[in-house]
């Protein structure tokens, strides 16, 4: 892969604003929340409260020695271009162009997800205020994509001009202390609590949408995306690369009619495609780092109690998938 940009983005992000960016891209209990009834269906409480020891350990040990390579190769495209620097010179476009696109499709399934989390929070807060509503998958369906669009929207027009957008929601960390609090013992209590969580939501959908498209821009400014020499280009005004949010806007607008197709098969591929940012990582390290295998028993044991439900349905349809 070439590495002579024809285009760069400056930077605005300081150490304040990676800490708050970090606590929106589902690296806090806001990401939990947003998914709790999914995890206790998915595996129980115990699967749950297991599953968190298990991923913080394992991506705990993928940071530290993420932290280490950024620190000696800080690049734009981050885990491909290490594997095309790490890697063995025979290997070397290979590993670096499998790494790209496991990021990036992981990151582009990241955002689509926590899109339809916000989306079906939304309609659930318009159930609670109002009896007789029914939410349909076509309410969920429309507003996933009208919040798609707005993050695509602000994050060209804005926030360049409000970085402070992902400190907003690191001012909310201490919802889960009220929630323990209240117990939710009151509708009004929980309808600020949800609305305060879609808030943060939006923040992520945000936050996801400008992570990806900046490593679209980065594979494509490498020529690794088809019509990278379109896709690269950042406009001069806005200092934004347009097309590259374009593109991931049109992947996750995409997305949503699997949503609609069955919501069992759209949770099975999100899941997968999740499990691949950290299979981004398997040929990055050095001999005595933290390896690939290791990452794969990892992933395994973590995927598995959240694949297989333990609910069985009382009827002849057993709605159960696995990734």
């Amino acid at each position: 892969m070439s590495h002579s940009p024809p285009s760069q983005v400056k930077k605005h992000l300081n150490g304040i604003t990676l800490l708050c960016l970090a606590f929106v891209i589902c690296n806090s209990w806001a990401g939990i929340a947003g998914s709790l009834q999914l995890a206790i269906l998915a595996g129980g409480p115990a699967t749950l409260v297991y599953s968190i020891i298990v991923a913080a350990t394992a991506y705990l040990a993928i940071a530290a020695s993420l932290a280490e390579l950024a620190a000696v190769y800080p690049t734009a495209g981050g885990q491909y271009h290490i594997a095309s620097i790490l890697a063995p010179e025979r290997w070397r476009q290979g590993v670096s162009y499998t790494c790209g696109l496991l990021a990036l499709f992981s990151w582009l399934v990241i955002g689509v997800s926590v899109t339809s989390i916000a989306a079906q929070q939304l309609m659930a807060l318009v159930a609670t205020s109002l009896s007789d509503f029914v939410p349909q998958p076509w309410h969920i369906f429309f507003v996933y994509q009208g919040l798609a669009l707005f993050a695509i929207i602000y994050n060209t027009f804005f926030l360049k001009k409000n970085p402070w957008t992902h400190n907003v929601a690191c001012l909310y960390w201490w919802v889960p202390f009220v929630v323990m609090e209240q117990g939710f013992r009151s509708r009004t209590i929980a309808i600020v609590i949800v609305s305060i969580s879609i808030v943060m939501a939006m923040t992520i959908i945000i936050a996801t949408q400008e992570a990806s498209s900046r490593l679209a821009w980065a594979l494509a400014r490498d020529k690794g995306l088809l019509f990278s020499q379109y896709i690269e280009h950042v406009h001069p005004h806005l200092e934004v690369p347009i097309r590259s949010l374009l593109l991931i806007w049109v992947l996750t607008f995409i997305c949503g009619f699997l949503y609609l197709a069955s919501q069992t098969d759209y949770t099975c591929v999100i899941l997968g495609f999740c499990l691949l940012l950290a299979l981004a990582n398997w040929w990055l390290h050095a001999k005595d780092h933290y390896n690939g295998p290791v990452i794969e028993t990892w992933e395994s044991y973590e995927a598995e109690p959240a694949s297989v439900s333990t609910i069985l349905s009382q009827t002849k349809k057993v709605n159960q998938g696995t990734a």
